[in-house]
Parts: C-alpha cells; sequence; structure tokens
C-alpha cells in the first residue's frame, strides 16, 4: 500500500512540476495536428492561463518556428503577448520540408527562470505542406533575426508588472494668498484706502468736556456784545466840544 501511494504522491508532484514549467503562455493556435501551407498565413493565438509569470510580466517575446531540438526554422516578429494575443506569420516554402514536427517557440525577453534562463512557452506540433526546403540545409534569410519595433521597446508600449497607486483626491495644506493691505501711490507711501474711508469734517468740530464728554460752549460775539463797543458816531459831538473849548481859551 505504502509503496503505491508514494508512487502516486511522486506522480502529482512531478505532474504539478510541469505544470508549472510551462505556466503562463496557453498557445490555442497551432493546435496538436492541425494544418498551415507554405506560402500562406498561419496564425499564432494564445492565452494567459492564469498561472504564474503572467502575460503582463512576459511582455515581448521573440517568436519562431521550430523543429526538432529548437532548429530554428524561421524566424516570425516579436510581439508583446500582454497586449496582442494573435499573431500571424507566413511560413517561407524554401526555409523546409512538408512536415508535422513543426512547433512555434515564444521566448521572452524580460521574464526569467531561475534568474537567468529566459521564459520560453511552446506550441504543440503541426503539419506545414506546400513547402520546398530543406532541414539540412537552413535558409539564411528565413533565420536572420528580426529587430523588436521601437513601438513594442518603448516604455509607454510595454507594461510593467509595478504596482500603481491612484490618486482619488489631494488635500492641499496651503492658503491662498492674502490681499494685499497697501496699495504704492504716486509718492511711493502705502495707502490703506482699501481698509478704512476718511470722513473730512466740514468745519472744524468742538472740544469735548472732559467732565461731560459734551461739546464745550465756545465763545461767540452776540448782537448785544456789539452794541457795547462805542462806535465812531457816538464820539463825534464829544470832540467836537473839546476842539471848541480848546480854542475859546486860545482866543
Amino acid at each position: 500500500m505504502y509503496p503505491t501511494t508514494l508512487a502516486l504522491a511522486l506522480a502529482f508532484w512531478f505532474l504539478n512540476l510541469a505544470l508549472l514549467v510551462d505556466a503562463g503562455i496557453f498557445v490555442v493556435k497551432p493546435s496538436q495536428g492541425s494544418l498551415c501551407h507554405g506560402g500562406k498565413k498561419c496564425t499564432i493565438e494564445w492565452l494567459d492561463d492564469g498561472t504564474k509569470p503572467l502575460l503582463t510580466s512576459i511582455n515581448i517575446c521573440k517568436l519562431g518556428l521550430y523543429t526538432g531540438k529548437q532548429q530554428l526554422v524561421q524566424t516570425i516578429q516579436p510581439v508583446d503577448v500582454s497586449k496582442a494575443h494573435s499573431v500571424t506569420f507566413i511560413p517561407i516554402p524554401d526555409a523546409g520540408p512538408n512536415s508535422d514536427t513543426y512547433y512555434i517557440s515564444l521566448i521572452s525577453t524580460s521574464a526569467k527562470r531561475n534568474d537567468s534562463i529566459p521564459y520560453a512557452a511552446f506550441s504543440p506540433s503541426f503539419r506545414i505542406d506546400q513547402m520546398t526546403g530543406s532541414f539540412d540545409t537552413p535558409l539564411a534569410s528565413a533565420i536572420a533575426p528580426i529587430p523588436i519595433p521601437a513601438s513594442l521597446s518603448s516604455p509607454s508600449a510595454s507594461v510593467t508588472n509595478t504596482v500603481s497607486t491612484i490618486t482619488v483626491g489631494t488635500l492641499s495644506t496651503s492658503l491662498p494668498p492674502l490681499p494685499s493691505l497697501t496699495e504704492p501711490t504716486s509718492t511711493g507711501q502705502p495707502s490703506l484706502t482699501r481698509l478704512s474711508t476718511s470722513v473730512r469734517p466740514s468745519s472744524t468740530p468742538a472740544p469735548l468736556s472732559s467732565e461731560t464728554g459734551t461739546p464745550a460752549p465756545t465763545a461767540t460775539l452776540s448782537s448785544s456784545a456789539l452794541s457795547r463797543t462805542p462806535s465812531l458816531g457816538a464820539q463825534l459831538p464829544v470832540f467836537i466840544c473839546v476842539t471848541l473849548l480848546a480854542l475859546r481859551s486860545f482866543l
């Protein structure tokens, strides 16, 4: 009983290990035993299987058509697997023969396995017909590297596995500047006309009494007082009389 249980446990462990190795990209097309034709469009399609590494971590991949033990037959344009989920290519007839041993390889340019080996995913084997080449004599133009387009390598084109912070609102601790209290005049001296309104009295205000706080009486000349002041008309007869008496005594 124990040997059987141990064997089942080991089988389950190796199965999980195999799934973890191929986790990330799940190639839907081409499927096992499907058929593509030389010189015609062939579609490659993939999905995120939901396990690490995710497509957002794998990002840009270099694609290739392979056979046997990773023998490159034809390079395919790079693609960002986190943004696109399919790509088409045209098998070059002179790149290889009719065979059912072709498969697609996707190799990440950023994700790693064990911090050293680039992450790679593979499609099932499928067949390509209408081919005229040979595996023994690879076509140099078919296996030439294809540079990664600038549209994929730019920071805005790729999605990195980072944590972003979304700011819902901001709390400002700064206060708006206070309005100016002074206003420069032509003489360069500040004026406070914005804060107070000066009222110019039409006449000099009367002084206040220190005891009652009421205006103190002012000295004014009434008509009776003016009548007490001798006038020139009232003094003229007296002056004439005095003058006549002086002349009489002289004569």
